[in-house]
């Protein structure tokens, strides 16, 4: 046995540096993969013990057995005593690294404690004011598909590298030179492609504005700086992941996030975490920056981050105390039976710039899918202040389908909204596109879906903006109701005129007077093959002489 232990005990350690090299656990009980790493690092090695201790206790029972029957008895109890208490101690530590975390993990779920998870998140209600009138220059209406065409677009032109390297799909959304874009590195192509060009790094990184699709992609040697050699597509000690391990031990942290500072500089955050027991209410507790040029690291607590970082509190997790803390308010019970007031985030989410940061947003619905919006929340990603408009009105889903349905013909698919302020209107703005590319731009009221105004891809935003104002003008839900006024009226002429991207409609009654309207979808059958004769109800307003029509039957 000593014998085979001199082979064995150097094959076990071998074994547990190889196994800690890849997983990379934290040393940090309230980990899962720290007590994973026990588990299968340690486990196999109390088995073994136990298996063993076990046969040898049962071979030397049976030769206590047999000694009863002769005169020359072998006293083996100190040596039965010996493996007895290795029997104990590997069933007790086996049990340790197998029930502490489940029952860590279980007393510390949210069916217990539901209202320290639906306080993660501290949400202010505030007026639709806070957020500020939409600046096209600052609006990112360039999505993440589209961002990666673009990327892979320019990638394609560098003939010296495109065999060497390729584009990252990260594209992180970040607040960068007073405006948004979306950043990405590029990757090492394969392992041999690592070998031969780890010496110098990686390159250069791709920045996609995100507000009129311009790329570029920015070589380090521009900058005046070497190549990042410490990424995640590196092997090895220059692995990322393993160089931050190894830095921080006993952080917990996630994924690594790629931005860049206002001087250009390239940087991998990982934000980092602690669990209530064991891996139970993931909280943010700062955030390690790397320098992926130099290895050098740097560890912020949370309300200390750098102002220029945008992203350490992940989209996930953000949703997840959103929906938390609409739901758990009342209790877990509630949220799951009686579901009074219990709210969630909408399908998807966005983002917005305020004040030089990067804001996830998304809708706050009811429980009960249906196809409006109770209000909207906003959520900072590198401080964590949220905020919550109640505004009732259509959710994201809706809007998107309405804006589908104006070109239907060309059958356009939507991108997912984002939230605008149009002159201290709500306002839902998004991409059309085919196969991938954007083709036309959508504004949809965040009021009334049926409410949208859409413009080519190579018209100005402003176009959009003045189109929507006015199909917002013509259908505005505040005016007072003493203004209203209803009549029956005999079409006796019809003219379509297009005016700052809005299609209205001049009708002329047989009494001779003059009404307009804005052509909406619903109103499409009545006011496409309007004629001489046809009878409408309609309500209008008549300011000055000008009668608006407000709706019609």
């Amino acid at each position: 046995m000593k014998k085979y232990s001199l082979y064995l005990i150097p094959l076990y350690i071998l074994y547990l540096g190889i196994y800690y090299y890849v997983a990379l656990p934290p040393f940090n009980w309230h980990a899962p993969e720290f007590w994973r790493f026990l588990i299968f690092g340690f486990g196999p090695l109390l088995v073994i013990l136990l298996l063993s201790s076990l046969t040898i206790r049962g071979i030397q029972g049976a030769r206590d057995f047999g000694s009863m029957f002769h005169r020359n008895v072998v006293n083996a109890g100190e040596d039965n005593k010996k493996w007895k208490t290795i029997t104990r101690v590997c069933l007790v530590a086996i049990a340790v690294i197998i029930l502490f975390p489940c029952v860590m993990y279980g007393i510390n779920v949210k069916v217990f404690h539901a209202k320290e998870y639906a306080n993660r998140i501290n949400i202010k209600n505030v007026e639709f004011s806070e957020i500020p009138e939409v600046d096209f220059t600052k609006t990112p209406i360039i999505d993440r598909d589209s961002s990666i065409r673009l990327g892979d677009k320019v990638m394609g032109n560098m003939t010296e590298w495109v065999s060497q390297f390729d584009v990252s799909q990260e594209y992180t959304q970040i607040s960068y030179k007073d405006s948004v874009y979306r950043v990405t590195p590029l990757t090492y192509n394969g392992i041999i492609k690592y070998f031969k060009n780890r010496e110098n790094g990686i390159p250069a990184y791709i920045t996609v504005d995100s507000t009129n699709g311009k790329t570029e992609l920015v070589k380090l040697k521009d900058l005046g700086l070497g190549g990042m050699k410490y990424v995640p597509s590196a092997m090895f000690n220059e692995n990322l992941m393993r160089k931050i391990r190894f830095q921080h031990p006993t952080e917990i942290f996630g994924s690594p996030s790629f931005e860049i500072d206002e001087q250009g500089h390239p940087w991998y955050i990982c934000s980092t975490y602690t669990y209530k027991g064991v891996g139970a209410k993931k909280q943010v507790t700062g955030a390690i920056f790397l320098d992926p040029i130099t290895g050098e690291s740097t560890k912020y607590e949370a309300g200390n981050i750098p102002s220029w970082a945008d992203r350490v509190f992940p989209e996930s997790l953000l949703v997840q105390e959103l929906d938390d803390n609409g739901s758990l308010q009342d209790g877990f019970i509630n949220s799951v039976f009686g579901q009074k007031g219990v709210t969630v985030t909408s399908e998807g989410y966005n983002y917005l710039e305020k004040d030089g940061d990067i804001w996830l947003y998304s809708g706050i619905t009811s429980v009960n899918s249906d196809e409006s919006n109770l209000g909207f929340v906003l959520v900072n990603m590198r401080t964590h202040e949220a905020m919550k408009i109640a505004t009732a009105g259509a959710n994201e889903t809706s809007a998107m389908k309405s804006a589908e349905a104006e070109v239907k013909n060309y059958g356009y698919q939507s991108t997912f909204p984002l939230l605008i302020n149009l002159n201290g209107n709500p306002v839902y703005l998004m991409s059309l596109k085919d196969n991938g590319l954007i083709k036309m731009y959508a504004m949809v009221s965040a009021i009334d879906y049926q409410k949208v105004a859409t413009i080519s891809s190579d018209e100005s935003f402003e176009s959009l903006a003045k189109s929507m104002l006015n199909v917002l003008g013509s259908l505005d839900e505040n005016i007072n109701p003493d203004q209203l006024k209803e009549a029956d009226i005999t079409v006796s002429a019809v003219e379509k005129v297009n005016l700052e991207g809005a299609t209205w409609y001049y009708i002329e009654s047989e009494s001779k007077d003059i009404f307009k309207v804005a052509f909406q979808s619903r109103y499409e059958d009545t006011l496409v093959f309007l004629k001489k004769g046809d009878v409408l109800h309609i309500s209008y307003v008549d300011n000055e002489g000008i009668k608006q029509i407000k709706g019609i039957e």
